[in-house]
């Protein structure tokens, strides 16, 4: 409960001043695992299971989201370990992002699973790249989503 008995220095009574998004208020980067589990993840999933549905519009969407999910991580953080992120990405996921596009546009399920497959090679050769053979990333098996529909409409 708020006692309102004592009176308020003028410092007080000033509404606190933050600038800019609240990360920053509080100092916070989230580190490249963070970005990953947050952005990268489950666009990598939904555009699967985007795919899987034959929901073109929706993959065409889900991977200019992973594109800008990709772009986001190499901003944040533009060197991991020494290395530079925006390259780490363009040489491990840079030709499978284009073969997506590509497949998307033709409406190709065969091309879209082959450059899917691609797609998630690269993401798993990063990890072993990084010694984090450990996280491994596949085609997801079922929704995660259960408040998003995967089916065209």
């Amino acid at each position: 409960m708020i006692r309102t008995d004592h009176p308020r220095s003028p410092q007080q009574s000033q509404p606190a001043q933050v600038r800019g998004p609240a990360s920053s208020a509080l100092n916070y980067v989230p580190g490249v695992g963070d970005l990953m589990n947050l952005l990268v993840q489950p666009r990598h999933a939904k555009l699967g299971l985007a795919a899987r549905e034959r929901n073109w519009e929706l993959a065409a969407y889900a991977l200019k989201e992973l594109d800008q999910a990709f772009s986001t991580v190499a901003k944040v953080q533009p060197k991991f370990r020494n290395l530079t992120v925006s390259e780490m990405i363009e040489s491990m996921t840079g030709e499978s992002m284009r073969s997506l596009d590509d497949a998307i546009r033709a409406r190709d399920p065969k091309k879209f699973a082959a450059a899917y497959g691609e797609l998630t090679d690269g993401c798993n050769s990063c990890h072993t790249a990084l010694n984090h053979a450990f996280v491994v990333i596949k085609t997801p098996e079922a929704s995660n989503f259960p408040n998003q529909e995967f089916k065209a409409p």
